[in-house]
């Protein structure tokens, strides 16, 4: 699904109205007859509370969207109440129109504009059911300030249930960043398509529920405007996954190698292996320090196990050799868990980016490695896929990791660019980034998989998937959704303070059931 930021819904508005000639009165209706939907389903699933509802509108079209719904509140029976941030003389166009109609429909309608006392809107607060929040639309930037500021934080403290129209007043549809004062909405409502400001944090914490309604926008509208940002959803997964035929044997179902190991680390291999297997592959080798054998195929018995040269438990640059000749039998490589941050782990993943001839997932140390010369990622003949966290990504690229937490989307989407690969940055709300400037943002997962081993087990999926026959970017966009299906699976079992990687690993035949 296509993700927008709000300038880019504004031009496909535009485009309905001018270019095919839908008025703009008929989008707000439409707007309006879906945040009334919302609304009744709210008061339905709680029939017994009284039908007191509070409108808080500033002055744009979402200001118009809001006085549109009370309209059709009031010819519901809905004791309805109005709250104007600015003097109606500001209101134009479509929104004043609908502010005429509810005048003349006799609505309660007040006027806070930071003249009089906050106590009495506090009040009517505290008196509604819920709080319907037009404040600000889809084109705010900067900070709420003054009375703005007051009424937003008013809102949030003593509200009993908000729903904000087409996204929380005080989120950067762009961006996601929010402004000091921010609704902090139950639910948002928004139309057509997502924005993404509303689908990666911290706006995303802000939103609450997010349910995307149509307004009537016909498919040319959005497909006449460019978009690189998507949100991951359960068909586009569906797609990319590889459909096995019933002649089918454990060749055909895609060969990985999994290149990791020093001592004390042997779980890293472990759970990228056995991820691999449970997502679908037919053969996965694990290639790691002789020594060491024994435990992983002990763990995971289905394996391979292939012993490479080591300097005590270390893969030294004597494994080279040994390494190439694992991975000319496979179909993709998984080069990095639990390797060490030995310097001899640099000069392997110089070395092998020479000769690979097939496509790579690189994670962790491996990603240690690079940081020393992400110029080795220009060597790679094949596609490479780069997994890393927040704090991974600040040593490979020399930004800070809260600079890269501020901007995640603009971060991942430059460096995918710069350096030709895709580039999984991992977090809430996972990014998948490729070399063309694509970006899709992922809705899966939760807290609880903010646990040693979880990026492990994702390296074990998209590995998988590459070698089954998905494209680079496609598996690690299928990948992580199904990462983050399967760590909701386990915290529903387990809890999410319980929950381990190995309770993701093995719930990913769950998440797979549920996609294909």
């Amino acid at each position: 699904m296509k993700a927008v930021t709000g300038a880019q819904m504004g031009e496909i508005d535009k485009y309905s109205i001018e270019k095919l000639g839908i008025p703009g009165m008929v989008l707000m209706e439409n707007a309006a007859l879906q945040v009334v939907k919302h609304i009744e389903a709210y008061f339905g699933q709680n029939s017994n509370l009284p039908r007191d509802v509070l409108l808080v509108a500033g002055k744009g079209n979402n200001a118009g969207d809001a006085f549109a719904v009370a309209r059709h509140l009031l010819v519901k029976g809905y004791n309805a109440k109005v709250y104007c941030l600015f003097d109606k003389a500001f209101l134009m166009g479509d929104a004043r129109l609908n502010f005429d109609i509810i005048e003349r429909l006799g609505a309660q309608i007040r006027l806070f504009d930071g003249t009089g006392e906050i106590a009495g809107f506090i009040d009517e607060i505290r008196r509604s059911r819920a709080v319907i929040d037009g404040i600000f639309g889809t084109g705010f930037r900067g900070r709420a300030k003054g009375y703005l500021a007051d009424v937003i934080n008013a809102i949030n403290e003593n509200s009993k249930y908000t729903i904000s129209i087409d996204i929380a007043s005080g989120i950067e549809s762009a961006s996601g960043k929010v402004s000091d004062s921010c609704i902090k909405a139950d639910e948002t409502v928004t139309f057509e398509l997502p924005k993404i400001g509303q689908l990666v944090y911290p706006g995303a914490s802000y939103t609450g529920k997010l349910a995307v309604e149509s307004i009537g926008m016909p498919e040319e509208a959005i497909a006449n405007i460019v978009v690189n940002t998507h949100l991951t959803d359960l068909q586009t997964v569906k797609d990319i996954i590889p459909v096995r035929s019933a002649e089918f044997n454990k060749g055909s179902c895609g060969k990985v190698a999994v290149v990791t190991g020093s001592h004390g680390m042997a779980g890293s291999g472990c759970l990228a292996s056995r991820a691999s297997l449970r997502t679908g592959s037919g053969l996965v080798y694990i290639g790691a320090p002789k020594s060491m054998l024994s435990i992983y195929q002990s763990v995971v018995p289905e394996a391979v196990g292939v012993g490479l040269t080591e300097y005590n438990g270390i893969l030294g640059q004597k494994s080279t050799e040994g390494i190439l000749n694992l991975i000319k039998k496979c179909d993709v490589a998984a080069i990095g868990p639990g390797l060490s941050a030995n310097e001899s782990i640099y000069h392997i993943i110089a070395a092998v980016a020479d000769s690979l001839e097939v496509p790579v997932v690189l994670d962790a140390d491996a990603l240690n490695a690079l940081s020393r010369d992400t110029g080795i990622l220009a060597k790679f003949k094949k596609e490479v896929v780069i997994t890393p966290h927040p704090g991974e990504l600040a040593r490979l690229t020399g930004l800070d990791t809260a600079y890269i937490q501020e901007n995640r989307l603009e971060v991942a989407r430059k460096y995918s660019q710069l350096w030709g690969i895709t580039v999984v940055l991992k977090g809430a709300k996972t990014l998948i980034a490729d070399s063309k400037g694509t970006v899709y943002i992922n809705p899966t997962g939760n807290a609880g998989m903010a646990t040693a081993g979880s990026g492990d087990s994702l390296t074990g999926i998209i590995a998988s998937l590459i070698g089954q026959g998905a494209g680079a970017f496609e598996a690690a966009v299928a990948g992580v959704f199904i990462h983050g299906l399967a760590g909701d699976i386990a915290a529903r079992q387990k809890g999410q303070h319980g929950m381990t990687a190995m309770d993701i690993v093995e719930c990913i035949p769950a998440a797979m059931k549920k996609i294909i």
